[in-house]
């Protein structure tokens, strides 16, 4: 049975929030990364399409971290995505804490999926990534991101494996293992989807340390210079997340919401060196231990995400 007066206020509704939000929309997640992976599942399609999305995310984690201030984000978006598995996408993080209000990064992200088979599909991934310099987001000093991306459907649960080169000034090295299994209800052209996830991240640290660094250079005097290390900077487990996409599609509409469970891992120690000169002489050298109280004091994180996209079939 399909309401049409309810479905068509809907819409309504959709479109005002849709034009004040200037197309406003997410991905992956972020945290940037994870979000491409449903972007991309969802372009193996008939046909080739433009997707003009907004989205509201509650908290900016990235890799299990986040920062001491709440960091929501109102994320406008526009990708098309074409029948054939070559896709783009650009999309601008609006930050909308209490003291401030800026678009806090913006992200242009391709990627081509080739489908083997109804079962399996590996996709290639390019991101690039801008930040405003006032940016206190953990992964502001990443600029680029490439990747491959494998999805096997094993029937009873469905397989992605992801591996990236994160590129800062250092090179990063992160793989990313999900476990899904979709659940789907239709009625006439409607259709309500459901995904229970389980993730585990890894990555290396110098994405970390640049965010540091990056933060001291702001605050860097012609007297005083503070260097950061990460202690054990190696391949390392940062967290497990646990979330549960659910989506409702109508012929053009997509409503969504991913609430998210994040368990982080791994306490990331750092350790400063802050020099202090006078006339180009050195006056004063202070090594200290660094890591921040969020850090010593790691704790399990919940955040949403929801919105809305419009798919117009090209």
């Amino acid at each position: 049975m399909r309401f049409s007066t309810t479905k068509n206020l809907l819409k309504c509704i959709t479109i005002i929030s849709f034009l004040h939000s200037n197309l406003s929309a997410q991905i992956k997640n972020n945290e940037i990364e994870d979000s491409l992976k449903y972007d991309m599942k969802d372009s193996i399609a008939k046909k080739s399409y433009l997707k003009f999305s907004t989205s509201y995310l509650t908290n900016y984690i990235y890799n299990g971290r986040r920062d001491s201030i709440t960091s929501p984000y109102i994320t406008p978006l526009i990708g098309y995505f074409n029948k054939k598995g070559l896709n783009a996408s650009f999309s601008g993080y609006y930050l909308n804490a209490a003291k401030q209000r800026r678009f806090d990064f913006f992200s242009l992200d391709l990627n081509y999926v080739h489908e083997f088979n109804k079962k399996f599909a590996v996709s290639l991934l390019a991101n690039r990534t801008f930040y405003d310099k006032s940016s206190t987001a953990l992964s502001s000093d990443i600029r680029w991101n490439f990747g491959i991306n494998v999805d096997y459907d094993l029937k009873f649960i469905e397989l992605f494996v992801e591996g990236d080169a994160v590129i800062s000034q250092k090179t990063d090295f992160a793989l990313n293992l999900e476990l899904l299994k979709e659940f789907s209800v239709e009625n006439n052209d409607d259709e309500f989807k459901i995904a229970p996830a389980f993730d585990i991240n890894w990555s290396t640290l110098n994405y970390y340390e640049g965010y540091f660094n990056r933060k001291n250079g702001r605050k860097k005097s012609t007297i005083i210079n503070s260097v950061t290390t990460v202690d054990n900077n190696r391949f390392t487990l940062m967290d497990y997340e646990f979330s549960l996409p659910m989506s409702y599609e109508t012929n053009q509409f997509v409503f969504f919401v991913t609430p998210t469970y994040v368990i982080p891992k791994n306490t990331i120690t750092t350790t400063t060196v802050r020099t202090t000169s006078l006339n180009n002489s050195v006056i004063n050298v202070v090594t200290y231990n660094s890591t921040t109280k969020i850090e010593r004091e790691l704790k399990q994180t919940f955040f949403v995400e929801f919105g809305v996209y419009y798919k117009l079939d090209l």
